[in-house]
């Protein structure tokens, strides 16, 4: 909308304060001064308001009804997991995805079959206009092969569907004094989000451990952005490591499997209601926490399940 001189409500005799000395024309005619100093004082607001304002965020992106969302980049995290970044449709919306819980993805394969799966994103409302998946590779025959096989063959453009939050998890800022995160393999996903959460509120005292069991050194993904967070929150975070192959020397790990000595030496913090054990991984590594937990008096536990 353009705003053309007539528009003003000011006479001509008015109009010539833009080019003459007021003084001067305040002598010659103040009827004029005083009508064009009252019409631009009301002018300036609008124009303030037209040229400053600005509009508001978005609302978090994510529904109970499928949106589909472009790739807009695919990186190798190691050596059989994927990261895949997709786009909001505003740079600045958030997700809205509560800290624990996860999403379910729809993706199309190259014969053209639907494929359906609840993944736990890794970005953060830190990050705002982006969804960031991590897909493991797995061999024929395991449960998510045709899955992670459709993302990682998509390409720059291509679309998933999403829908959500999915999930039972809900944290409760300031009710615990320690929270143990036990995770399996991709099941450290969900970790890393809800770790992210705690630890940008400073009125959250809670301690965080992390316990993180992998097949090898290679499949612990993140686990440098997990030391750094280590370090930026000293004494707060913790991350300990297990893995079942024998490291290269110069890696501070744990060889084995995660057991109840571990858990109880990396936690440090006997059983009670403000004390909360926070489950993740495969369906076999839940069995060994539900077990382990059970046997070192931990009756506070959440179980993050893909849904």
């Amino acid at each position: 909308m353009a705003f053309s001189g007539n528009a003003t409500g000011l006479d001509s005799s008015a109009a010539q304060v833009a080019n003459m000395d007021l003084t001067s024309l305040y002598e010659a005619n103040p009827y004029a001064v005083v009508a064009a100093v009252g019409a631009t004082a009301a002018i300036l607001p609008l124009s303030t308001m037209l040229l400053g304002r600005t509009s508001k965020p978005p609302p978090p992106f994510l529904s109970q009804r499928w949106q589909s969302l472009p790739l807009v980049s695919s990186e190798q995290e190691t050596h059989n997991v994927q990261r895949l970044t997709f786009a909001l449709p505003h740079k600045q919306q958030l997700l809205g995805l509560p800290a624990g819980q996860c999403i379910r993805v729809k993706a199309v394969n190259a014969k053209g079959a639907v494929l359906e799966q609840a993944f736990n994103p890794i970005s953060t409302d830190d990050t705002p206009g982006e969804v960031v998946l991590l897909v493991k590779a797995y061999p024929e025959g395991h449960p998510e092969h045709d899955m992670a096989k459709a993302l990682h063959a998509m390409r720059r453009g291509d679309k998933i569907e999403i829908k959500g939050p999915f999930g039972t998890f809900k944290y409760q800022p300031g009710k615990y004094k320690a929270i143990g995160l036990l995770a399996g393999g991709m099941g450290v996903t969900p970790m890393i989000n809800l770790s992210h959460v705690i630890l940008k509120n400073p009125n959250d005292k809670v301690k965080l451990r992390l316990m993180f069991a992998a097949n090898s050194v290679d499949d612990l993904i993140l686990k440098q952005h997990l030391d750094s967070l280590a370090a930026g929150y000293y004494g707060k975070f913790k991350s300990f490591y297990v893995v079942n192959e024998a490291p290269e020397e110069g890696h501070h790990l744990s060889l084995g499997l995660l057991d109840k000595e571990m858990v109880a030496k990396y936690l440090n913090t006997p059983p009670s209601d403000d004390v909360l054990m926070v489950v993740c991984g495969p369906p076999a590594f839940r069995a060994d926490m539900d077990q382990v937990l059970s046997q070192l008096g931990y009756t506070n536990v959440a179980v993050i399940n893909d849904m």
